[in-house]
Parts: C-alpha cells; sequence; structure tokens
C-alpha cells in the first residue's frame, strides 16, 4: 500500500495545478452524469454557413482522407455486415450493443466511435455506383450511434472520442448534401447531434490531460465553429490553438510527447485547421509551424522503411508520412527539408545512400504529461535499403498489464540495462513515477569523427552515456560509459526485425566476438569492444497494434571488472576494418587509422 502512495506522490508532483484541479472537476462531472443525465441548451433552429458547408472540398482533403493506403484499412463489405477492423482486431457485432460493450478492447471500441470509416462511405458515395447504398449505410451507422449513446454516457462521449467524431461527421456531411436536402428528418438530426456532442465538448475539455487530447479537442471546437458560424468559440480556441502550437512544438518542430507516430497525428490536425483558415490572419503562423512539423516527418522517416519506434510509436494508426507531405506540397505549395540534428527533441540522425540511423539523446517526456513514454533512453533504430533492421520493439497495446510493461521496459529498446533497473519508474498503462534526470546531449568531431552522444542518470542513480560515431558511410560504432560500482552488471540490448538471422558467433584473435546477421541477401557484421559475454535471445517485435512477432535480440553483458567502455562496431555491406583494444584505448584502422582514448572520449559529454 506505501508502495502505491509513493508511486502516486512521485507521479502527480509533476502535474500542473491546472491538471489537477480539471482532473477533480472532470472527474465528478463523470460520476454524475452516470447518476443524472446532463442537460445541455442548444439552438432551437440550427444555421450552417450554407456558402462552406456545401462545399463537399473544404473540410475534406482528398490527399489525407481518400488515399488509397489510408482507405484500405476499411473494407466495404464488411462495414455494410457490421463487421469491422481496428487495430488488427476484427469483430463482427450487434451494433446497437456494441458501443460500450466490456467483451470489447477499450480501444478498439473507441475506433468504433471515432467513425473515421465513413470516409470510407464517402470515397464510395462518391464514386457514383450506387450511391444510395452508401448513404443509407452513413444514416444507419449514425442514427444507431445517436440512439444508443445517451448524452454523457459511455465511451461515445469521452472528450477525445468526441473530437474525433465530430470532425468526421463534418468533414463528409457536404458529400451527402444532395441526399439530406431529401431526407430532412435525418439532416435535422444528425446536425442536433452534432450541434449536442460540440455543446457537451465546449464543457468537457481535457484540460486534465493536455497534449495530444487537448489538441484534438480545439481542433474539433474549430470545425465545429466553421460549421455552425460561431465566431466566438472560433475567436477563442484559434487563440489557444497557437498558445497550444507554442507549447506542444518545440524549436526543432518536434511534437513534445516525442512520438514520432503522435507527431503526424497532430500535424495532421494542424494541416485540417489550416487548411479551414485558409483565409484567416493566422494563416501565415500556422504555415511556419507546418514547414518545421514536414521537416521533422521527412526526416525521421524518408527511407527508412516504417514509423520509427520511440515512445508510443506504430505503423496503422496514424496517416502515412507521404499523403501529409502531398498535402503540404498541394495546399501550401510546402516541401520538407532533411535536418540531421534535432537538438531540441534529442534525434540525431546518420544518414548516407544505403543507411539510415536515428539515435534518441531525449528525454523520456513532457514532463507533466509521461502517457506515452517508454525507457528508451539513448536507443536508436537502423534502416538499410529502406528495410528496418535494427528496431525498438514497438507498442503492442496500450491496456495496462504483462505486455504493457513489456514494451515499455528498457529491454524492449537499443539501449543499456544496468543492475536490472528500468531507466524510469512506468506503472499502469499511462503513468510514470520516479524518471532520468541529468539528461544531455552533444555532437562533435573526435579524431576527425563525428560523434553524436547523449547521457541521463536513471531513477536509481546510475549513469549512463552513450557515443555513436560514424567511421565510414558503412561503419558505425557504438560506445557506452558506465559508471560501475560492486553490485553493478550491464546488459547491453540489439534487437532485430524478424526475419533476420544471427548465423554465427565467432571469436577473433583479439578475443573479440564477430556477430554475422544477414537480412534479405544484406550481411551485417557487429564486433564487441570491451564485452565479457553475449548471448542470443528470443524478444517479441510488434509493428502495429495488437500484432506481435518472435525476433531475436543479442544481448551483451559487462561485469563491474572489466574496462569502463564497452560496446560494438557494425559493418555493413561487407565492410573491411581491423580494431585493437589497449588498457584505455582503441585503435581502429578502416578508411584510415585512428586511436579512440576513452578518457578523452568521455571527457567530451
Amino acid at each position: 500500500m506505501n508502495n502505491k502512495i509513493e508511486l502516486y506522490i512521485n507521479t502527480i508532483k509533476y502535474l500542473k495545478p491546472s491538471q489537477m484541479y480539471h482532473r477533480v472537476i472532470n472527474r465528478f462531472n463523470r460520476k454524475f452524469n452516470k447518476w443524472k443525465q446532463p442537460i445541455f441548451n442548444t439552438p432551437v433552429e440550427i444555421k450552417l454557413q450554407t456558402d462552406i458547408n456545401s462545399d463537399i472540398n473544404f473540410f475534406l482533403i482528398p490527399e489525407i482522407e481518400f488515399d488509397k493506403e489510408y482507405l484500405a484499412r476499411f473494407d466495404i463489405d464488411e462495414i455494410l455486415n457490421n463487421q469491422f477492423k481496428f487495430i488488427n482486431i476484427k469483430n463482427k457485432v450487434d451494433l446497437s450493443k456494441a458501443w460500450n460493450s466490456v467483451d470489447l478492447q477499450q480501444l478498439w471500441r473507441y475506433n468504433l466511435h471515432y467513425f473515421e470509416y465513413v470516409f470510407k462511405l464517402a470515397y464510395e458515395y462518391k464514386k457514383g455506383n450506387n450511391p444510395q447504398l452508401y448513404y443509407n449505410e452513413f444514416k444507419r451507422l449514425i442514427e444507431n450511434w445517436i440512439d444508443n449513446n445517451p448524452i454523457g454516457y459511455g465511451d461515445g462521449w469521452h472528450p477525445y472520442t468526441i473530437s474525433l467524431r465530430i470532425s468526421n461527421w463534418i468533414s463528409v456531411y457536404p458529400i451527402f448534401q444532395d441526399e439530406l436536402k431529401k431526407d430532412l428528418d435525418f439532416d435535422k438530426k444528425i446536425k442536433e447531434s452534432i450541434q449536442l456532442q460540440y455543446v457537451y465538448l465546449k464543457s468537457n475539455l481535457e484540460k486534465d490531460v493536455l497534449g495530444n487530447h487537448y489538441f484534438e479537442n480545439i481542433k474539433a471546437l474549430i470545425i465545429g465553429s466553421i460549421f455552425f458560424n460561431d465566431s466566438e468559440i472560433q475567436e477563442k480556441f484559434k487563440k489557444e490553438l497557437l498558445l497550444q502550437l507554442d507549447e506542444q512544438i518545440l524549436e526543432d518542430g518536434m511534437h513534445f510527447e516525442l512520438s514520432p507516430m503522435y507527431h503526424k497525428i497532430i500535424l495532421e490536425d494542424l494541416i485540417k485547421i489550416t487548411h479551414w483558415l485558409k483565409n484567416d490572419s493566422i494563416y501565415e503562423r500556422l504555415i511556419i509551424y507546418i514547414q518545421k512539423m514536414i521537416d521533422v516527418m521527412y526526416s525521421l522517416e524518408d527511407n527508412f522503411g516504417k514509423t520509427p519506434a520511440f515512445n508510443d510509436s506504430a505503423d496503422g494508426i496514424s496517416k502515412d508520412y507521404k499523403s501529409l507531405l502531398t498535402a503540404c506540397a498541394k495546399h501550401f505549395n510546402l516541401k520538407p527539408r532533411f535536418k540531421s540534428n534535432l537538438e531540441n527533441s534529442g534525434f540525431y540522425i546518420l544518414k548516407n545512400n544505403n543507411s539510415k540511423l536515428i539515435f534518441d539523446t531525449g528525454d523520456i517526456c513532457p514532463s507533466y504529461l509521461p502517457a506515452h513514454g517508454h525507457c528508451d533512453a539513448l536507443s536508436y533504430e537502423l534502416s538499410v535499403n529502406n528495410r528496418p533492421l535494427i528496431v525498438n520493439l514497438g507498442t503492442y497495446k496500450y491496456e495496462s498489464g504483462e505486455w504493457r510493461d513489456y514494451f515499455r521496459s528498457t529491454k524492449a529498446h537499443n539501449t543499456v540495462m544496468i543492475s536490472n533497473k528500468e531507466q524510469s519508474q512506468f506503472w499502469g498503462s499511462f503513468r510514470v513515477a520516479k524518471r532520468i534526470k541529468e539528461v544531455g546531449r552533444k555532437q562533435f568531431l573526435y579524431k576527425d569523427i563525428k560523434f553524436y552522444a547523449g547521457k541521463y542518470t536513471s531513477y536509481h542513480g546510475y549513469t549512463h552515456k552513450r557515443f555513436i560515431g560514424k567511421l565510414s558511410d558503412n561503419i558505425f560504432i557504438i560506445l557506452d560509459s558506465v559508471e560501475m560500482v560492486s553490485d553493478t552488471c550491464v546488459k547491453s540490448y540489439l534487437h532485430f526485425l524478424p526475419g533476420a538471422i544471427i548465423e554465427n558467433i565467432n571469436k577473433t584473435e583479439s578475443n573479440r566476438n564477430i556477430v554475422s546477421i544477414t537480412f534479405d541477401q544484406e550481411i551485417v557484421k557487429i564486433a564487441t569492444i570491451g564485452v565479457n559475454e553475449i548471448d542470443i535471445e528470443q524478444s517479441w517485435y510488434s509493428g502495429q497494434f495488437n500484432v506481435k512477432e518472435e525476433n531475436k535480440a543479442i544481448v551483451f553483458s559487462k561485469s563491474k571488472d572489466s574496462k569502463k567502455f564497452f560496446g560494438y562496431i557494425i559493418a555493413l555491406s561487407d565492410s573491411n576494418y581491423e580494431a585493437i583494444e589497449a588498457e584505455n584505448e582503441l585503435k581502429i584502422k578502416c578508411d584510415k587509422e585512428v586511436i579512440i582514448n576513452y578518457d578523452e572520449l568521455g571527457a567530451m559529454l
């Protein structure tokens, strides 16, 4: 019990006072709503901005919502038969009972409430092949939601699900205008429901959570204010939008939750808001943020082959980065620029013609928002020829328990675990109590080698430094330094994409282990430095939610009696080099000969 109290104290102390206040208010409101259905006043007559709401291209951006890869997530025949696939789980449901069914995974239910599948119906309707069928299905699904989700009750009235749902309903509303004009009862019903959800959302903003959730609330209120010609709310939340952009988008352009997946989600929101406000005075300010954000997204994802798995990130959730770039090019005439150094967020990108390494030297999360943080300090991912090879293990699911803990853990990332202790104290689904501190980073030249370095101190008090250097286009060196004490044991994890074959472990004359990895006809050799033991372990990789595959991990172990520095050299494409270890230095011969003095290198950071 005392341990649980301590966890709460060490979690709560990082929150903003405003978060605590709104958490109490929101929790009271939710409990009150279960006891007595809330009443909200809405206008007797709902008037829309007819010139805007009859323009099918005003709210919807085809390059995003009608992107083929995105629409492929939804099978039209399955939708017509109440069968839905979200987060890689397919369920055939009795729709009227499914909205709040405890037999369905909560994140799956949330996706049902989001109504993203209406874009598939709108796309098929717009094609003109049997449009009545798709309009009838659009009407059936929305009426079923309205009839089975009384105000304030269940997942459908969570502010986040409201935010996504009304944005999606409004976006496709103009597409179905011809049918709605002939179906006045349903037209009135959907407009009244959107209005009610819009009014409810205004009183239930996620100021207790903030971050990406609050940003979604703002986006929904802006689109709602345009739809209903509500200038007062529009002006209020344009100002709030600018405040949140200033807080949530770091100077280097990365979203402050440090998740490439959520970065894309927020970028998509901003693209849409900017499109809706293209004639507004804040348009030029929004464009500046979009440019910085697409620079980051492009730098991380171009020729990488997947969404980089830092913090909570997975493929199949956010839109594909290419569709977002296409929308920016067409609607804003913006093109991305590659940046190798994201100093504020802590990402360094080492790129050449056939490989790309992303090194994370950042903090675990914003101090008051740890929900999506992982123990991935000083981890990295490596892609070769646009195919991921060395990977963090991913996210898998949000529900608390063994698998959530596993994928957030230190050993699930390509980093160092000290004395079998986690870097930060994560617990529950989205909480972090004590966390890493004294985080630092630096890039520098040493002996004509470009090094990228990072450091942190774990919540147990262990300090870890990592130095990644590029010896040539195809040779990387990873060196770690840990302050060793009597009970310290150190393990360095290296995870490979499923399908990679670890062929053999050979001992060289210099007593160095050489590991050969074959992957898609690529041969990679890894040579250890200052390592006592090397083991091959089975682990689990999750590239998408609810999908996990067996993969292999190399685990390098170092004892307290060995050298302070340890690590390995990664050689791609059968590159030749020679490495000779001495007491406090390492001599490397490749394109050039260089001697790395460990004391000198360690003093650089």
